[in-house]
């Protein structure tokens, strides 16, 4: 099978739309951040795909659902309440405890709920997939990240980032029947280089368009993997990009193949580096 690896899905971003002209019947989008209107994104683009941390959490969507803003689930005796500019506030006792975001371009869909404490500085945030099913909560304190728990339709936790000093230094993955810790990961990027080793075999096909965290996370894999640059492989120096580099001289033996135009293709040739993994688009 052919994958594109996204981060997130960013309708009519111009390289997204080359992305997505990639994906023929038979293919899926591949997605490695959490996203919680990733199953309403498919929809709406009309593609087939899997968002990695739903199948570790192993959530469902309903495309039918959705979470009304005043039919958020909160604390005994707090209000929903529309402001005059249609913001939305939560009020327990005449003071603002929290405050509701929507998704754009529905009818008051809610997004987010963000919690406060008495200072003014945030508690916690849930967050609600597009079927309005809660996705994950978001802990703080002093004003900073401490965790981040994302859950299965019965809202149990089963995937947890926890951070120290604002970086993520644990990853957990729970059994789903047990509830058991499974896994135990350092950072982010170890935990999703175990998934998609995890996911993709020696007879699928990867594209991807970024080489950021999409090109680091596929170091695990046994797929056949092409970078399809979008952009200028040179950088405001006129010299190649680093991790460009790293590729075409298999310092980076993962990605196998390197798709250009022609004029990115001369821009190349002219550097008199290997073009062993370099071929033309079309």
């Amino acid at each position: 099978m052919h994958y594109e690896l996204v981060t997130v899905i960013r309708p009519n971003d111009r390289i997204w739309m080359a992305q997505k002209s990639r994906i023929k019947e038979g293919s899926q989008v591949l997605s490695i951040s959490p996203s919680p209107n990733f199953q309403a994104m498919l929809q709406k683009e009309a593609l087939q795909g899997i968002n990695i941390l739903d199948q570790v959490t192993q959530r469902s969507h309903d495309p039918e659902a959705f979470l009304f803003f005043n039919q958020v689930p909160t604390a005994y005796c707090t209000e929903v309440y529309m402001n005059e500019d249609w913001t939305i506030s939560l009020i327990t006792d005449g003071d603002e405890v929290g405050k509701v975001s929507l998704y754009p371009m529905t009818r008051r869909h809610v997004k987010e709920v963000r919690y406060f404490y008495p200072d003014g500085t945030t508690d916690f945030i849930e967050e609600y997939a597009a079927d309005g099913k809660l996705f994950s909560i978001i802990y703080y304190c002093n004003d900073q990240v401490q965790e981040i728990a994302f859950f299965n339709d019965q809202q149990q936790s089963i995937l947890n980032y926890y951070f120290y000093q604002g970086t993520i230094n644990l990853v957990t993955t729970r059994d789903t029947e047990t509830f058991k810790v499974t896994q135990k990961f350092n950072t982010t990027l170890d935990f999703i280089r175990d998934q998609l080793a995890f996911q993709l075999t020696e007879n699928d096909t990867v594209g991807i368009s970024y080489m950021g965290l999409e090109l680091f996370s596929l170091a695990k894999t046994n797929s056949i993997n092409t970078l399809y640059l979008e952009e200028s492989p040179l950088d405001g120096k006129g010299n190649i990009k680093g991790n460009l580099m790293s590729i075409l001289d298999d310092r980076i033996p993962y990605i196998h193949k390197v798709e250009v135009d022609q004029k990115n293709y001369q821009l190349l040739a002219n550097k008199n580096v290997c073009m062993d993994k370099v071929v033309l688009k079309g």
